[in-house]
């Protein structure tokens, strides 16, 4: 994977939704068709494999220590974010006299549905779901894609508090793709002034070299 290749999703993905984002970020590393249809845990599974490849296998973040504020620095691991790849499709559900069927939570289920209701019975695929049984239903959702929502343990070291908080993997792998494609932009707008270079020069130096143009470009 080029830094053209990476730049080329950045502009695709810019102007979409958040979950659309992913799809195109997604795209980059499988070429499987319908990744609309996939449950959101698959989707995130490959943006956890374009994190990887891209950035390395270690992510470092920011959080706000819930008990005394504090901001702290944390590195998350690739590995800790991955869950074991579930088999099941969809799963019965037992509800007052009466069982329904459930599947995971798609990308295109949530482009289709503009609320929690219409969601959750958008995933019933045997049955009726009725206002009583969609907290029920919900909670069975989560349960069969946890991949779509990990998380992680942390610890602060100024107050001692322990706690486990969620971790948006589309939403961070998006930060740092767009964070990437503009700085590299930015550095092809700064040698293509000093230099006139286009832009296919600029990505084909290697990130040595560049740096030293940009140094000698005073930027």
């Amino acid at each position: 994977m080029t830094e053209a290749d990476l730049l080329a999703a950045w502009e695709a993905a810019l102007p979409r939704s958040r979950r659309e984002r992913a799809l195109v970020l997604a795209g980059v590393v499988s070429d499987r068709a319908g990744l609309e249809d996939l449950p959101l845990g698959q989707v995130d599974a490959l943006l956890l494999d374009l994190r990887e490849h891209c950035f390395g296998p270690l992510l470092d973040c920011l959080v706000t220590c819930p008990d005394c504020g504090e901001e702290l620095d944390a590195t998350v691991g690739v590995c800790e974010l991955r869950l074991p790849t579930t088999q099941r499709g969809d799963e019965e559900v037992r509800v007052g006299g009466g069982r329904l069927r459930v599947r995971p939570v798609t990308t295109r289920d949530l482009r289709l549905t503009g609320d929690r209701g219409s969601l959750v019975r958008r995933c019933v695929v045997e049955g009726e779901v009725d206002d009583e049984a969609l907290d029920r239903v919900e909670g069975v959702l989560d349960g069969l894609d946890p991949q779509a929502a990990p998380t992680v343990d942390l610890d602060c070291p100024t107050c001692r508090a322990s706690w486990t908080a969620p971790f948006d993997v589309a939403e961070f792998v998006w930060q740092e793709v767009d964070r990437t494609a503009r700085r590299t932009l930015h550095d092809v707008q700064a040698l293509a002034s000093a230099y006139g270079w286009r832009e296919p020069d600029v990505l084909a130096l290697t990130a040595v070299r560049r740096r030293y143009y940009l140094e000698s470009a005073g930027t």
